[in-house]
């Protein structure tokens, strides 16, 4: 799994069960501020959490990595390296994510074309302390940074003063940039549907909250409602803004007159405590399978990874490799440094096409699969301990193993400037006639 769809799910794991304590526990209450603080934070710590570089692993046991190298596949005719079936469904799901990605990022741009076509084309002037745009269409009223955007029919009206109140503390409130930052998280996790929510809670966090305002400046309760329930009509222009009319007018009418909650609310903050430590511990732990007992299945899931030889000599050799968890004392638990086989890796797959042959054997009993050959690089670079983790049979491991005792000296790997001992897993792919049985 490549280091961004890795972020992507942790990520998404962390708006999911940040977003499910609000939801079960503070979405009711009247503390809005806290709220959308804790939003903010869930917002930011989805964002950053996946991205710091957390090392933790259990206590008790010598854990060692083992860098799962790229599959060779090996048939009759000629060595080559595989494309998984995996790996193309990777490429499918990357094609479909950035196609998203590009769609929403220029929704995005829209918006904010949008925006700046309506006060160039309406121009601004100032009212009561506040920037405002009398727009000549039928908008409900809205804000987006310092600019109030109002139909030209409130300058007269009775309930100008407390729409300007309303969208004044939307703009004091630096309303316009929670939106954005839920913009940047929807653009990124557009498939989630949680990230989605979470722009739904921002709004409506904001209308609470710029309610309470109008109530506080004196503007009663009754009037103040069956205000917002004759400005049901307008539209909104877009998800960028904070509307005076949004569709959440049934919520913001019983927020208003709901008695607020007790103090002892807040300490309900305390329950995302358990949940952001599950998550440190859920990412900090991303990289090792859970035992060695799941060795045989991990190698199974990650020896599908593959690349040509050609595409290998363009990427770095930490994007080569996939790592688990291993118990053997000998190998150190993380290096600073791989160990690099002369030629690098590409050299590693000519080294492969050059040597290993299908066995006869195998041919004429119409044998075919993965072989995983286990080998250290030791802190000499020489390669030893040659194991067959899993084989087929049929001549097949013991050609793999002579291939691999074959490899000349690597460059070894380095850990706090000391060179260190590495364990590498090779998968081998044989298949007869383009994969199917027989020629």
């Amino acid at each position: 799994m490549n280091a961004l769809s890795l972020y992507l799910i942790e990520s998404a794991i962390c708006i999911t069960l940040l977003y499910a304590v609000y939801w079960l526990f503070l979405r009711k209450d009247t503390f809005f501020m806290m709220n959308r603080v804790y939003l903010l934070g869930t917002v930011s710590m989805s964002l950053l959490l996946p991205l710091l570089p957390f090392h933790w692993q259990p206590s008790g046991a010598a854990d060692t990595v083992v860098y799962i190298l790229d599959p060779v596949l090996i048939t009759p005719d000629k060595i080559e390296k595989a494309a998984g079936n995996h790996l193309q469904l990777l490429e499918i799901a990357g094609i479909v994510y950035f196609t998203g990605l590009v769609i929403f990022v220029l929704r995005f741009i829209g918006q904010m074309l949008q925006l700046f076509f309506i006060v160039r084309r309406n121009g601004t002037g100032r009212r009561q302390g506040v920037r405002i745009v009398f727009v000549d269409r039928g908008y409900s009223p809205f804000s987006f940074f310092n600019l109030v955007f109002i139909n030209e029919k409130y300058i007269a009206g009775e309930k100008l003063e407390s729409i300007l109140t309303h969208e004044r503390i939307h703009v004091q409130q630096f309303h316009t940039l929670d939106v954005i930052v839920t913009e940047v998280l929807i653009i990124i996790q557009w498939f989630n549907p949680f990230a989605w929510l979470m722009g739904r809670e921002f709004r409506t966090i904001h209308e609470f909250l710029a309610d309470e305002g109008v109530i506080k400046a004196g503007t009663s309760r009754s009037e103040y409602q069956q205000m917002i329930l004759d400005e049901t009509l307008g539209m909104q222009v877009n998800g960028l803004t904070n509307n005076f009319n949004v569709s959440l007018i049934k919520k913001r009418i019983l927020m208003i007159s709901k008695v607020k909650s007790g103090k002892w609310s807040r300490t309900k903050l305390i329950l995302a405590i358990p949940a952001i430590f599950a998550l440190v511990l859920l990412i900090s732990a991303r990289s090792y399978s859970s035992s060695a007992g799941q060795d045989k299945t991990t190698v199974k899931a990650s020896s599908q990874a593959s690349v040509t030889p050609q595409s290998q000599s363009t990427a770095t050799a930490n994007e080569k490799v996939k790592f688990v968890k291993v118990t053997d004392p000998k190998v150190y638990d993380s290096v600073d440094v791989l160990p690099e086989f002369p030629g690098g890796w590409p050299g590693l797959g000519q080294f492969i096409l050059k040597n290993l042959k299908y066995p006869e054997s195998a041919i004429k009993s119409q044998t075919q699969g993965k072989v995983f050959v286990s080998f250290i690089v030791w802190s000499d670079g020489s390669v030893g301990e040659v194991k067959i983790k899993q084989g087929i049979g049929h001549g097949c491991d013991e050609e793999a193993m002579r291939v691999v005792k074959m490899m000349p000296k690597w460059k070894p790997g380095e850990k706090g400037g000391k060179v260190v001992n590495v364990h590498f897993v090779l998968p081998i792919n044989f298949a007869l006639g383009d994969g199917k049985k027989g020629k």
